[in-house]
């Protein structure tokens, strides 16, 4: 059965290491965590009063996991109602396009949306100066929430890009594994440390949303405008020339750069860019080489 451009798109846009890095990330989690509750256990006062009794110890040990597994879910379960509730705020105080007279965002959108294979989306536009965007949501409906800065500055061609971004989120589970995760981060102490590790993994969901925006538009010039507006601002993003460029370029390869980033979300911008060029070029490379002829065998006599 032949593939639909949004199937392929998809598929080409995919990283298994995403999800390598996913699992290490839950892993690395798991063990901090554990270290945390067993490392207050033994200095706490119920390990005190236990007097080195060794049934005790173990009682207490056993409770404390019990109660660390309790509040893993209560942290999981509020963590999704407050999801539900910023959905609500944003219907509350936003546009959503599906009901609205913006017919051209509204059709195309669930037109993109079915062609990915995802499930119902809401899309809002709200009043927020600063061109941003984002994407929630762990079941259906899943939200994506415009500024409308962005609807302001931007092309349609370059809100398209922006929306096949936040739509990668959702078709990759970036926005329902953030939900997983709020409860190792909402800790004391581990949630400085585990801020940082997740970083890892939110700045390579980043690079695959890019990816898909790029294989959907299949317009790796749109998509970097897109992003050079979003990081710089729509008045000078003209400026970015390709002298201002490689320089950036220069300085983001020097390791006090790297290390930096390792503090954001979201890689920088001159590796969201060079990324794009990396894909596009090896895309291209893949798509327009010219097949191999079959190898004709003479019969044997």
């Amino acid at each position: 059965m032949e593939q639909t451009k949004g199937q392929l798109a998809v598929k080409r846009a995919f990283s298994s290491s995403d999800l390598i890095v996913l699992a290490a990330t839950f892993f690395v989690f798991f063990i901090v965590t554990s270290l945390y509750f067993i490392i207050g256990y033994f200095t706490g006062e119920d390990f005190a009063a236990s007097r080195g009794d060794g049934v005790s110890v173990v009682l207490g040990l056993l409770g404390t996991i019990v109660g660390s597994v309790i509040l893993f879910f209560a942290i999981l379960g509020f963590g999704m109602f407050m999801v539900r509730m910023q959905r609500q705020s944003v219907l509350g105080n936003s546009l959503q396009i599906e009901y609205s007279d913006y017919a051209w965002l509204r059709d195309w959108a669930n037109t993109t949306a079915a062609d990915l294979q995802l499930p119902r989306i809401e899309i809002f536009v709200t009043q927020d100066p600063v061109m941003n965007a984002y994407a929630l949501g762990f079941v259906r409906p899943y939200i994506i929430v415009l500024n409308s800065g962005t609807i302001r500055y931007m092309t349609h061609n370059e809100i398209k890009a922006i929306v096949v971004h936040e739509m990668a989120h959702i078709k990759y589970g970036h926005t329902t594994a953030s939900v997983y995760l709020m409860p190792f981060l909402s800790l004391p102490i581990i949630n400085v440390v585990g801020t940082w590790i997740a970083g890892f993994w939110s700045r390579r969901c980043e690079l695959t949303a890019d990816r898909l925006a790029l294989m959907y538009t299949e317009d790796s010039e749109l998509v970097k405008e897109a992003l050079i507006k979003i990081h710089v601002g729509p008045d000078v993003a003209k400026s970015m020339n390709e002298t201002a460029r490689q320089w950036l370029q220069y300085t983001a390869e020097r390791p006090m750069n790297r290390f930096a980033q390792t503090f954001s979300t979201h890689p920088f911008l001159v590796r969201r860019l060079s990324h794009i060029d990396k894909w596009s070029k090896a895309t291209d490379a893949r798509v327009t080489q010219p097949a191999v002829p079959p190898q004709v065998v003479p019969p044997a006599y």
